[in-house]
């Protein structure tokens, strides 16, 4: 049952991010690399590390970071379970560190990070 309601959370949190108006309400980094504004996702531009630092400027108690591996046209992988990261108490945290521990493989992704009441959508590639 906690499964099904991550799920669901998960999945507004990604629905919301689709057709939020701004991508980057607030700073994001990963692996060192400012994510840049975009339309209609932000970016970090070069490729990262499996286990790169996410930094995510932000004073909420809980932020929740879902990763989903996405198509070349940035479009989520049919099928696919998003990776899920919480921040509890604090703003980083390395993407290795997946709710279900596994190692997110080389590809593109959209992150989603939740916090405030805000999304940001971050596209990014691991290399």
């Amino acid at each position: 049952m906690k499964r099904l309601l991550l799920f669901f959370i998960i999945s507004a949190a990604f629905a919301y991010a689709l057709f939020a108006s701004d991508s980057l309400p607030f700073p994001v980094s990963l692996g060192g690399q400012a994510a840049k504004d975009g339309t209609p996702f932000a970016k970090v531009q070069n490729p990262v590390t499996a286990d790169a630092e996410l930094a995510v400027e932000s004073k909420g108690d809980m932020i929740i970071v879902n990763v989903n591996p996405v198509t070349a046209k940035n479009e989520p992988v049919p099928g696919s379970t998003p990776a899920v990261l919480l921040l509890q108490g604090k703003t980083k945290t390395n993407i290795d560190k997946t709710m279900d521990g596994k190692k997110l493989p080389a590809g593109n992704y959209i992150m989603s990070v939740v916090s405030e009441g805000k999304t940001a959508s971050i596209l990014f590639t691991i290399k």
